[in-house]
């Protein structure tokens, strides 16, 4: 089943900024998105939910740095890709 993707502003800048400096992680990125739009609990990059969070927020490892950072909204089938860089302590959830 495929999942309506939507990715914010932040998530977009990310990519960007991987395109520019780091053309493998860059790929990376990509083939994680694709994976959580078919099954955003499973799957590549070790998928673990932010359990101290009220809604169910998702991370995917990139790498030792970087997460793939994403909220699930199971009523609508739409997950929201929220950030690519750096870990989500640095974010604002």
């Amino acid at each position: 089943m495929n999942w309506k993707l939507l990715i914010l502003d932040k998530a977009e800048n990310d990519l960007a900024w991987f395109r520019r400096h780091d053309r493998k992680l860059y790929v990376k990125c990509f083939d994680l998105i694709r994976d959580v739009s078919h099954d955003p609990r499973a799957g590549l990059g070790k998928p673990e939910r932010l359990k101290y969070l009220k809604r169910e927020v998702w991370s995917r490892r990139i790498s030792l740095e970087h997460r793939l950072i994403y909220v699930v909204y199971p009523d609508e089938q739409q997950i929201e890709i929220i950030s690519c860089k750096s870990h989500y302590e640095n974010l604002n959830l």
